[in-house]
């Protein structure tokens, strides 16, 4: 079962409890227990934060949780899927319903925009003193991803994320599985760039899919694109250890047949090769700015035969050549 830390249910209804609601209220039928949200290692199902989630939305009449200028009523999320899917692409998707919540004026302002290093979603708040703790920035910007990864029907790879406030180092360890992707803090802006693939994925959802997310909002969204006892989890556990493990030896290692892995692999939207190239990405990042390796052995780590593969991979998932991003000085 997925988990999310106890500091998500702590912040979440602050912006309701503003509105003179009673947390004692807003988790009834959840199960959960508002002592347990400061305790020190809790973590509460994914599921009882869905339902936390839906109880508020429907007490403040509003799916923007209390924390804008304006209320977004319930039934915007579901429009604005509806427009995503119909879309030329996953990036085209986005920006139709980026527009729809635009128009609503109702006091965030999301901007997708493409370049060179891939797809960019830019949020604004209009006050964003409602939401001290950033909990609904850092939920509405990465509802975008996840859509982005729904419409896909695949993991698609976050490659950075840019946040105008400092590191959240309360719950910064949670906050990297969020934002699995290099971090800049005290930046211009929020946002975060998606792989160029959100460019021109094809949308693979069909209208009885959309209901089906739409009736489980915000559950389905919220465990993509993995959850923490997942088999794309487990996989990409496998492969940060060992990088070239073939298919049978992860088979294998998780317990079930190589037709069996490769099909529970596609019902969570994603596949090995996938996983291998995001696994060596994350892997050579840290590498390029946590140590002195070269880039020899740094590609010989990944199980590349020679730098040169390495580095034309590593050019395609980022941008830049290794020695550039190493050049740089990558904010972490």
């Amino acid at each position: 079962m997925a988990t999310i830390d106890g500091y998500y249910f702590e912040v979440c209804t602050k912006g309701a409890e503003r509105q003179g609601r009673s947390v004692a209220a807003l988790v009834a039928g959840t199960g959960l227990d508002p002592a347990d949200f400061a305790r020190p290692g809790w973590r509460g199902p994914v599921e009882a934060m869905a339902g936390l989630v839906r109880n508020i939305w429907a007490s403040l009449d509003d799916e923007w949780m209390g924390y804008t200028v304006r209320p977004a009523a319930p039934g915007s999320f579901a429009f604005a899927c509806e427009l995503a899917l119909e879309g030329r692409d996953v990036a085209d998707g986005l920006r139709r319903a980026a527009r729809f919540y635009n128009l609503l004026a109702a006091g965030i302002e999301t901007r997708i925009t493409a370049s060179d290093g891939g797809l960019a979603v830019e949020v604004r708040f209009a006050e964003p003193e409602r939401d001290p703790d950033h909990y609904f920035s850092e939920f509405w910007t990465i509802i975008w991803h996840r859509l982005a990864c729904w419409l896909a029907g695949e993991t698609i790879s976050l490659l950075s994320a840019e946040f105008d406030y400092a590191r959240p180092d309360a719950y910064f360890e949670e906050f990297k599985y969020l934002f699995p992707c290099r971090h800049r803090f005290d930046g211009a802006a929020r946002q975060i760039v998606m792989d160029a693939h959100a460019l021109h994925a094809p949308i693979r959802r069909t209208p009885a899919e959309l209901e089906a997310m739409v009736a489980a909002a915000p559950l389905d969204i919220m465990t993509i694109p993995a959850s923490d006892a997942s088999v794309v989890r487990q996989v990409r556990q496998l492969l940060t250890r060992s990088p070239d493990l073939a298919l049978g030896e992860l088979a294998a290692a998780t317990g079930l047949s190589p037709h069996k892995l490769r099909r529970l692999l596609r019902a969570e939207g994603a596949n090995l090769a996938t996983i291998r190239e995001n696994v060596r990405r994350d892997k050579a990042v840290r590498l390029l700015t946590a140590s002195h390796a070269t880039v020899e052995a740094i590609a010989e780590a990944l199980g590349y035969a020679e730098a040169r593969s390495f580095t034309r991979a590593f050019r395609h998932w980022t941008g830049c050549s290794p020695s550039e991003w190493r050049a740089g000085g990558v904010s972490r």
